[in-house]
């Protein structure tokens, strides 16, 4: 994940802790899923290999994905300039196709469902759905590829992240190296911490900010206290110890049980002191009108923000990202879940002619640090200038280009291996470290490995959506008049959905999934 100095994709913004998130973790239990009979030629073709060596024969290797950034112009230099190394060590040739984000999801599942030849492609829990593919059939087994060909990836990969990709005992994806349990923070304009001398260390929860935000409200004209749009919720808000299965419906990690998300007290308590804050004028009267979360955070008027995708002690990557001083201090971490272990991941496709070659390539990527920057970064001096040491160190300093300048750009963890990328203006060494560490020390869900499968309720899926639309925007900027009676409305609204009867279809599809998992 990259620091936001360009427009990126929807999928990697600031994070958005969510009263009701529709959390997009769709179709069946991973270990009783049934992998369709579709992904058996496929699965053959990778088994015959040539008699002689795996890379006789030239190849091209197509791969698909959403457009990181729009404004990708640099795509044919940057091609070359990987295809020299590719071409010599697997006589083969990449080529990227980019698809714009608003056409990506139909124009993939089209070329899927027609049939047509591709390798590779990428796929998350919210983007090409990885479930919803094996599903149908679209992605091949890559088990005996990875024991063949991907010994670097199988080093590198984290062990629990297969879990999550792991569909009726067969590997269908591979999961990429990424933040599987952010923690998030409460985040501070610098200068206003240091004009009014306060102890933002000792912030340990929403109602913690009163004081400054008073202050803040009452002596800066021009600063709103605290940001909140329709799409981004103020840091504190967030549920630590419970993991979103559908919007509405979470599973409690102490208890082990499905729970209503506005039945959970302390949710409950978060957003009355959100509602509280709107009242006091402390958010924009507007807020839930904003959808553009980055935008407003970047504009500098906001005294309080949110993490920009992962906490670092001394704010470095909010101060990057947002592009002025900040400070920060830790608010919660959640637990790893099968979504955020899925939050990137790459597949081969069904339709795959050179699939062998393709697991080369990945195999090649996560082993090969210039390969992988060259294709993350750019070329050197058209992309991105070095600032120490040079692009064949272990490790060398660059400063990529931002804004209007950046022609080019793949998120590393697209490509698969994030904490191989070089120290840069997108992440410092010492944040990829901070990130590396937290997902070493971050708790697994009770749930990781189990994915719901909506079809038995997807009617009752799509009513309770369309609710969830409406409120959430009100709930993450507190911009309800009445608190309690909006949350009582919100709460039968979601019944007349049918939460009611996606609770007992999770229950039975959970509970069979235990079953087959002890």
């Amino acid at each position: 994940m990259k620091g936001q100095k360009t427009k990126a994709s929807k999928w990697f913004g600031p994070g958005t802790s969510v009263l009701l998130a529709t959390t997009i973790v769709i179709s069946g239990c991973s270990t009783d899923n049934k992998t369709s009979e579709s992904a058996s030629p496929a699965a053959s073709t990778a088994a015959s290999t040539a008699s002689t060596s795996p890379t006789k024969d030239y190849v091209d290797i197509s791969w698909y994905m959403p457009k990181p950034i729009d404004n990708m112009k640099d795509q044919e230099a940057v091609e070359a300039a990987a295809n020299k190394l590719i071409k010599e060590k697997l006589n083969a040739n990449v080529k990227f196709n980019l698809i714009d984000n608003a056409g990506w999801e139909d124009k993939i599942k089209l070329k899927s469902a027609a049939g047509e030849p591709y390798d590779l492609v990428f796929t998350s829990n919210s983007s090409n759905n990885l479930n919803a593919n094996v599903q149908k059939g679209a992605f091949m087994p890559l088990d005996d590829l990875l024991q063949k060909y991907g010994q670097n990836i199988l080093k590198k990969v984290d062990p629990r992240a297969w879990k999550a990709v792991t569909y009726k005992g067969k590997i269908m994806a591979i999961p990429a190296q990424t933040p599987y349990s952010p923690a998030s923070a409460y985040v501070f304009k610098k200068d206003l911490v240091e004009k009014y001398k306060f102890d933002y260390k000792s912030v340990k929860s929403l109602s913690d900010l009163e004081p400054f935000l008073k202050t803040i409200k009452e002596n800066e004209p021009n600063m709103i206290p605290v940001i909140a749009t329709a799409n981004g919720a103020t840091s504190g808000v967030g549920l630590p110890d419970y993991t979103t299965v559908v919007g509405g419906i979470s599973f409690s990690e102490k208890d082990g049980t499905f729970v209503k998300t506005l039945d959970i007290p302390q949710n409950y308590e978060n957003y009355r002191v959100m509602n509280d804050f709107y009242k006091k004028g402390y958010i924009a009267k507007d807020a839930a009108i904003k959808t553009d979360y980055l935008a407003e955070a970047k504009s500098g008027k906001y005294a309080v923000l949110r993490d920009s995708g992962g906490y670092t002690e001394d704010g470095s990557k909010s101060t990057s990202t947002y592009g002025f001083p900040t400070v920060e201090t830790f608010s919660s971490q959640p637990t790893i879940s099968t979504a955020s272990m899925t939050a990137a991941a790459t597949a081969i496709s069904a339709t795959s002619k050179n699939p062998e070659r393709a697991m080369m390539l990945l195999d090649y990527i996560w082993s090969d640090k210039y390969l992988l920057n060259t294709l993350a970064y750019g070329v050197e001096g058209k992309n991105y200038t070095v600032k120490s040491g040079t692009v064949k160190d272990p490790n060398p300093t660059i400063e990529a280009k931002s804004g209007a300048e950046q022609t080019w750009a793949i998120w590393h963890n697209w490509l698969g291996p994030l904490w191989d990328q070089w120290d840069s203006n997108w992440n410092s060494t010492k944040a990829l470290e901070a990130m590396r560490k937290t997902n070493d020390n971050g708790k697994a869900s009770g749930l990781l490995g189990f994915v719901f499968n909506n079809e038995p309720v997807k009617t009752e899926i799509a009513q309770i959506n369309a609710v969830n639309k409406e409120a959430n925007p009100i709930f993450t900027t507190g911009s309800m008049p009445d608190y309690a009676k909006y949350v009582e409305d919100t709460k039968k609204k979601l019944v007349d959905a049918g939460i009611d009867k996606i609770m007992a279809e999770i229950q039975k599809q959970y509970d069979a999934w235990k079953a087959s998992n002890k």
